[in-house]
């Protein structure tokens, strides 16, 4: 209902992850417990990883978890990833399907059962689907049944074969494996893709014509229920895993090292994956008493909300519907949120929500899923995009949030640290290398962006993180809405088609993202986030849109998103508000009611229409019973359009010209079945439900399409008016359709009158409210009066009246304070920009407020101040995405919460499990000499490159710092397989002073990031340790460290920086009396011959980790492990250095 609707002839069943897993807990503090929301979610292998949906996974789980003695692990990887399995796979399929079965007669059942504590059920609607699947799988078909079975699973997976063979031919690159070989994707290149096309032919990994011999059992594990769903084409078992380590050569006996043996390279790719997997399985066995996951099949959408509205109200439903094409209501009943004891989270640290934004409009999405993001630094909101819709991946940051990102961003309460520091934990350049590897015309543009809570008040203790209410004056957000809509509905305008006809432009347009409950939705959301005078905010809004130029089509609409704003309790039309004083004689809107008040007027007879309803409310729901043969277009085997957008409209039957009217509704609910009813027809408690068709597409049942309507132009016509089930026009569906359906698209109408497929209900089928997207909740927002003790503190945003973004933000802090009062008539006040997005007002010496802002803030600050009105007004603009180079040394920031020092978005790593690697043959690794160069963007390698260009003094400090970290990782390999390399940060020839030793451990795989990082240990240098290492020092300059000068600009970043790469692999916990908590700030200083880190992680190595070095057991109890990664840049801010283009 919260996105258009669409007829999925065939559906993908995506098994199978298509990304390399992510380890979903690298945001949050080692030891500290997390609540992650998975959307989107396929397959297993983020669970697993982060430890080391649906039925199949659930299956697999319970088969890791009975494993104890590691017998089935074989069986285990066949069962979940091969297409055919032997007999011994099988069996143990079969009979754990039973066993699961038998667990599961009722969700209480299974609640109780050796599962139940660890695996559980948000609803009882998942259990039954989850256990549909389970007898399939537990099933043994003989005879006829099985050779019928075994038709099903060839047909199925023949359909995915022949759209392989339509997209792709024998040369055609698989990209998608050479993502999970990063950072060593050029020696795997040729590899993956016979590995891929292996897969394909025999449907196994296995490489022995012995064991493929075995395997001749169809695996149910890639039937779904409904044979409209079929395998993806471009799955494979490989790409989930990180198949770096069979390329990277590793120090034996390490973490996932695999023997060479007398394996082939194929080989051991194989081997590398499963070896992995077993890992993931041992890891998930031995946290399973820690780890509660609970499973839903439903839409992502309809969740959130519902899980927004159980944290609001306490009610386990919000009305919605499942998916978009069932009527069956969401109902939250499983045990754990029953009660007011609910024992589900229903906050999260980490929200994920895969590629769901190449499948759905990413803002409906964050609409409903930015509430349910807990107010901390550590929490973390994930959404990626795979499919290439656009030409770069500032368009799509662009379009995934509708507009201006610093706009928008403030608006949704959400930071993209990544956008805004210019870093990236993930190396843009290894995507972008692989594109040209194989076609600049790739279907992928992968993009993984990260978003956290932003900063909101700070204090002694450390900053707060969370939002507060904007406020706004309501025509200037009314300008920011309606650039949110023009965005969303930007395919209605005629000039920006005929402006964008190029084939990317085109393609974009074939999709249908967003209809006007969508933006409805949205409005709801930004309602509770802002305040000003809504109302006046909305007349503007609704003037705007109705005075839309070059769209005509878009008042066809506009009646939809009237009842939604009203069905939401966002803003109610003059006709819909005044709804039941239609019938006032003396109203001053009786001339709009006029043409139905004398339909509605009480009469003895019944009209047999929704005139007899007593209590006539403004918007109702009309369902229509589509016949299945009118479908038969959509189901033709010359349609090539497997997910056709469709709408229903209500049009006028008895005028022409400008006096005919229509209506069209996007936001419909569709299912296959039968319509069951309930109560009198033509009365305001009839209703009606629906018996569903199981078989979908390939059943006999009519398609039952619900939407909401508003009863006025029921009234106007309300038995001639014509109801049409069509399909919406776009440049695809157009050439597709308009030869056999006409210019209209139209698949069925009929008139009101037609009661036998025409039924009119106060709500949709089986629900008995309209949908709630509940937004924040109150207790969500802080209270301005919080924020700094003796202050009102309001956030006033400014917008440009022409872009509709935000231009400035002025913070205005109402003294109520008497003594602060009396301070401010004749104190001096000072403001200080203490961090991008920090500033410091100062009344006098002893008090000092901390004003924040919801983004990076530019230089420039004014101040007001009304010394008898006691306010001060702090005002700042708004930052670009280039102005990061303002704050160089804003790279990985450290918040000091509680005493505790918190990473911002530098990834937490686990090092004892990431893989070491072997550089005693670095020669021959030419993935060595190609990755550490990619995190120098285009723009950097031109200023390293010409001292002549022009640089900001921010810019430098970012270079001269990737340089000097770049020195340590682009070692001749000769250097990195000593056993240890010692770098000596120093101050320039003038006063060549040490600040810094690093002597490094080893290189090491970060599988989750797909990149290297150097292990090391920091020696500081200061004036109160240097006697004390002052020998050990001397000894070492006989060695060969290799130094590296610094100015004093970069060494502050430097300082800055390493906190945060020790924070980030700290085995340890901070003392109490830890002096980042003592000083309330990290790091502790950034001047020279001075303490700058706490002392808490000092002499905490891991054994043998630093040999044959002398004089190291004296002075490791003042060193410290740290890993240092390579600085990347963000894909929407720099661009790829292609040397290539650069030459040409």
């Amino acid at each position: 209902m919260s996105t258009p609707a669409s007829c999925n002839i065939t559906s993908f069943f995506y098994p199978i992850g298509n990304t390399p897993a992510i380890s979903l807990a690298q945001d949050i503090r080692p030891n500290v417990p997390a609540d992650i929301l998975l959307l989107g979610c396929g397959d297993v292998r983020h669970i697993l990883f982060t430890s080391h949906v649906d039925s199949r996974n659930i299956l697999l789980l319970s088969l890791i978890l009975d494993d104890v003695g590691k017998k089935n692990e074989d069986s285990l990887w066949r069962i979940y990833y091969h297409l055919y399995l032997d007999q011994g796979a099988l069996g143990l399929l079969r009979s754990q399907a039973k066993k699961l079965l038998s667990l599961s007669e009722s969700i209480d059942t299974w609640s109780q059962s050796e599962y139940g504590s660890l695996l559980r059920f948000c609803d009882s609607a998942t259990l039954l689907d989850v256990r549909k699947m389970w007898a399939l799988y537990s099933s043994k078909p003989e005879g006829a049944e099985l050779l019928q079975f075994k038709r099903r699973f060839e047909s199925a997976l023949q359909k995915s074969k022949d759209i392989r063979e339509g997209i792709s031919d024998d040369t055609s690159i698989i990209l998608t494996g050479c993502r999970s070989a990063s950072p060593a994707q050029l020696e795997a290149l040729k590899d993956l893709y016979s590995l891929h096309k292996h897969y394909w032919k025999y449907g196994s990994t296995e490489l022995e014509a012995s064991v493929l011999a075995e395997a001749i059992h169809p695996n149910p594990m890639f039937l779904t229920l409904k044979d409209e769903a079929m395998f993806h084409y471009g799955s494979d078992p490989l790409v989930g895993f990180h198949l770096a380590t069979a390329y990277v050569p590793l120090r034996p006996n390490g973490s996932l090292a695999v023997p060479n043996g007398n394996m082939s390279q194929l080989q051991r790719v194989v081997a590398t994956a499963r070896a992995e997997f077993q890992e993931w399985a041992i890891s998930f066995r031995k946290h399973s008493k820690s780890i509660v996951v609970r499973f839903f099949i439903g839409d992502a959408i309809s969740f959130a909300h519902t899980l927004q509205q159980k944290h609001i109200a306490g009610v386990n439903e919000a009305g919605w519907h499942r998916t978009p094409n069932s009527l069956a209501p969401l109902v939250l009943d499983g045990p754990d949120f029953m009660g007011s004891s609910c024992t589900a989270p229903l906050r999260f640290d980490v929200i994920d929500t895969s590629n769901l934004c190449d499948h759905t409009g990413s803002l409906t999405l964050l609409t409903a899923i930015t509430p349910l993001l807990r107010n901390h630094p550590s929490s973390v909101l994930y959404a990626e995009v795979i499919v290439k819709l656009h030409n770069s991946r500032r368009e799509i940051l662009d379009n995934m949030v509708c507009g201006h990102v610093p706009t928008m961003s403030m608006l949704l309460g959400l930071f993209p640290v990544d956008y805004w520091t210019n870093t990236s934990s993930l190396s843009p350049g290894d995507e972008m290398l692989e594109s040209m590897m194989g076609n600049l015309n790739s279907q992928q543009m992968f993009l993984r962006t990260t978003w956290k809570r932003p900063i909101v008040m700070g204090s002694p203790t450390g900053p707060s993180f969370g939002l507060v209410k904007m406020q706004f004056d309501a025509g200037q957000l009314a300008q920011v809405l309606y650039q949110v809509y023009l965005h969303i509905f930007r395919d209605e305008d005629y000039t920006f088609r005929f402006a964008n006809t190029d084939l990317a432009a085109l393609k974009m347009s074939s999709f249908v993202w967003y209809q006007r409950a969508s933006f409805a939705s949205f409005l709801c959301f930004i309602k509770t986030r802002t305040k000003c005078d809504w109302d006046t905010t909305m007349n503007a809004l609704i003037q705007l849109i109705e005075g839309r130029p070059n769209a005509p089509m878009g008042m066809n609409y506009v009646q939809e998103l009237f009842i939604y704003l009203h069905m939401l309790g966002v803003f109610s039309t003059d006709l819909l508000r005044k709804w039941n004083d239609r019938s006032e004689r003396g109203s001053e809107f009786n001339s709009v009611f006029a043409p139905v008040v004398p339909r509605t007027a009480p009469v003895d007879e019944k009209w047999g229409d929704l005139r007899d309803w007593k209590n006539i409310p403004p918007v109702v729901c009309v369902t229509l019973k589509v016949p299945r043969r009118k479908l038969s277009v959509l189901a033709a085997e010359g349609n090539k359009i497997s997910t056709t957008p469709v709408h229903c409209t209500l049009e006028d039957a008895t005028s022409s010209g400008a006096n005919r009217w229509q209506n069209i509704f996007q936001a419909c609910q569709m299912a296959f079945g039968d319509i069951i009813l309930s109560g009198v027809r033509h009365n305001d408690s009839f209703e009606i439900s629906v018996a569903e068709d199981e078989d979908g597409w390939n059943g006999s049942s009519p398609l039952i399409v619900s939407f909401y309507a508003p009863s006025f132009f029921l009234l106007l016509e309300p038995r001639k008016a014509v109801v049409t089930f069509g399909i919406h026009s776009t440049p695809a569906t157009t050439m597709n359709f308009v030869e056999e359906l006409g210019m209209s698209l139209s698949l069925y109408d009929t008139t009101l009158d037609n009661v036998a497929e025409v039924y009119v209900t106060r709500y949709m089928p089986s629900q008995t409210r309209f949908p709630v997207v509940p937004g924040f909740a109150a207790a969500d927002l802080m209270n301005p009066s919080t924020l700094n003790p003796g202050t009102d503190q309001t956030f006033n945003a400014v917008v440009d009246q022409q872009t509709g973004r935000i231009e400035q933000v002025i913070t205005r802090l109402d003294i109520t304070s008497k003594e602060y009062q009396s301070t401010l008539r004749d104190c001096k006040i000072e403001t200080k920009i203490v961090s991008p997005c920090q500033v410091t007002v100062a009344l006098g010496p002893t008090t000092l407020f901390v004003v924040c802002f919801p983004a990076f803030i530019t230089e420039k600050i004014k101040t007001r101040i009304a010394r008898k009105s006691c306010y001060i007004e702090v005002i700042t603009h708004i930052a670009t995405s280039s102005d990061w180079e303002k704050y160089p040394c804003f790279m990985y920031p450290v918040h000091l919460i509680r005493g505790q020092p918190v990473n911002w978005n530098l990834p937490y790593l686990n090092l004892g499990s990431y893989p070491i690697i072997d550089m005693s043959e670095g020669r021959k690794q030419k993935w060595f000499y190609v990755h550490p160069p990619l995190a120098t963007s285009r723009r950097e390698e031109a200023l390293r490159t010409n001292a002549k260009l022009h640089r900001s003094l921010g810019e430098q400090i970012r270079l001269d710092f990737k340089n000097s970290i770049l020195s340590m990782f682009f070692l001749p390999p000769e250097v990195h397989s000593r056993k240890h390399q010692v770098f000596t940060l120093c101050g320039k020839a003038n006063d060549n002073i040490l600040h810094v030793l690093i002597i490094t451990s080893g290189l090491r795989l970060d599988l989750a990031n797909r990149t290297i990082v150097l292990d090391c240990a920091i020696l500081p240098s200061y004036t109160e340790i240097l006697p004390s290492i002052f020998q050990f020092l001397d000894v070492l300059q006989l060695g060969t460290p290799i130094i590296t000068e610094v100015g004093d600009a970069e060494l502050q970043l430097w300082k800055q920086v390493l906190p945060a790469y020790i924070e980030r692999c700290r085995t340890w916990e901070h003392r109490d009396d830890c002096e980042y908590k003592q000083n309330a700030k990290v790091p502790l200083t950034v001047d020279d011959n001075k303490q700058f880190l706490c002392t808490c992680g000092n002499g905490k190595f891991p054994a043998n980790f630093v040999t044959g070095m002398a004089g190291w057991d004296t002075v490791s109890r003042y060193a410290v492990r740290a890993a240092f990664s390579l600085p990347f840049w963000a894909p929407y801010v720099d661009e790829f250095y292609d040397p290539a283009a650069t030459a040409s």
